[in-house]
């Protein structure tokens, strides 16, 4: 639908969840985000012929962060659109190119330390390999036209890498997974799966960064519109769950002298927030795994490990 002049969003589903890209049409055309590896025919390009616009017209394809309902379709738009550029954060430019790297060094990295992660090989929908032509940084300006300029935010917390682009014309933010309230939603507004932020103090950043924009309207990868103070309440609503699981997390602790492996923090981290279905709950280690690292950086929580399985206790 079109959410604005020459702005729109493309909407398909996937694990019972929005997925959502966006079509910039000025003088150039560019498309954030490419969804899984059948989005660009199944949905993508039927919708840009339906709208009056040829896929070889694509300038620009902006992948915000490494994650196949992302990026898997990059592979396939870039055989439809052989003039596009393709570009993501240069900090996640290995894993947005190569779904190998996705998994080894994204969705996997607790593996052998913890017993947790996907399987091994990437499935269909995470694509295949892409060549990333342009790394950004943060701070770049795309000319969509003479009148429209877009800026390009570095906005990391969910990737080291993760960008959103800012229409300060329009006042709107395109900002794909880089806050994720307390959870992502489903299509039909149930929990789908927790939040899987990384790196605390970059995710906190962020959230400074956007509550000192001036933004009418915020455009996600999975989420509802949101608009006036539905997004002062999102960003609220994120900084009270990084508090909410730094307690949950000391105070589960406190209560196990010898200590917890991840897994036991886990389950701990949804008594806290018992709206995460159980079967996507540990879709938590990374927030979780974060949450760690950070109080160990405190001084908060030391890691033991000589244990196996590792296991975090107070200090």
């Amino acid at each position: 639908m079109e959410i604005y002049k020459n702005a729109y969003q493309i909407q398909s589903f996937y694990g019972g969840r929005n997925l959502f890209q966006y079509l910039l049409t000025g003088d150039r055309l560019v498309l954030v985000d490419s969804g899984i590896g059948s989005t660009p025919e199944g949905t993508i390009l039927p919708y840009m012929e339906r709208i009056g616009h040829d896929p070889r017209q694509l300038s620009m394809v902006i992948t915000t962060h490494p994650d196949m309902d992302h990026q898997g379709g990059n592979s396939a738009l870039s055989r439809h659109a052989p003039a596009a550029l393709f570009a993501c954060g240069e900090a996640d430019r290995d894993l947005v190119e190569d779904p190998q790297s996705l998994y080894a060094k994204r969705y996997n990295y607790l593996r052998a330390n913890h017993g947790l992660g996907f399987q091994e090989e990437p499935p269909p929908d995470a694509g295949s390999h892409c060549r990333v032509d342009i790394g950004f940084g943060g701070g770049e300006q795309i000319a969509l036209s003479d009148e429209w300029t877009i800026e390009v935010l570095h906005v990391p917390g969910h990737s080291r890498g993760h960008l959103a682009l800012y229409d300060r014309s329009n006042k709107a933010a395109f900002v794909s997974d880089a806050v994720h309230g307390h959870g992502c939603p489903k299509a039909d507004g149930t929990m789908a799966i927790p939040v899987t932020y990384y790196h605390i103090e970059a995710y906190l950043s962020t959230l400074s960064r956007l509550e000192a924009l001036d933004i009418d309207a915020l455009y996600t990868g999975h989420w509802p519109i949101m608009r006036g103070e539905e997004i002062s309440d999102f960003l609220a609503d994120s900084r009270r769950t990084i508090e909410r699981l730094d307690r949950r997390i000391l105070n589960a602790l406190n209560k196990v002298p010898n200590g917890l492996t991840l897994k036991d923090l886990l389950l701990a981290a949804r008594e806290e927030f018992p709206e995460w279905p159980e079967d996507t709950n540990n879709l938590a280690m990374f927030s979780v795994k974060g949450h760690l690292e950070r109080l160990e950086s405190q001084g908060s929580v030391r890691l033991d490990a000589t244990r196996s399985p590792i296991r975090w206790s107070m200090i």
